[in-house]
């Protein structure tokens, strides 16, 4: 990446968080990634919505997978997201049954 585009880049991130939009692109940058962090089988059944300050929120399709998600699949997707760009400002992913 280009020294510019990095700039960019900065500037762009900045003027987001300043009009408090910083949480809105986290969420689509995860979301974005989404079944290529989690596998296809579970993005099927979940959909991250929100970021409330350093949490994660997902809605879940059912009871089923909320509790094989909070109970197996957890430590695992937040791994996932540490990987990537900014994604080591989310500490804890809060799963619920919601629209996905």
């Amino acid at each position: 990446m280009s020294k510019e585009a990095v700039a960019i880049s900065d500037v762009l991130s900045s003027v987001l968080k300043k009009l408090g939009l910083g949480h809105r692109v986290r969420v689509a940058r995860i979301a974005q990634d989404w079944e290529r962090l989690v596998g296809s089988k579970i993005a099927q059944h979940c959909r991250p919505v929100a970021v409330r300050g350093r949490t994660l929120v997902v809605n879940v399709d059912s009871s089923v997978w909320l509790s094989e998600l909070t109970q197996f699949f957890k430590d695992k997707i937040l791994e996932q997201i540490h990987g990537e760009p900014g994604g080591k400002s989310i500490k804890e992913i809060r799963f619920r049954i919601g629209e996905i």
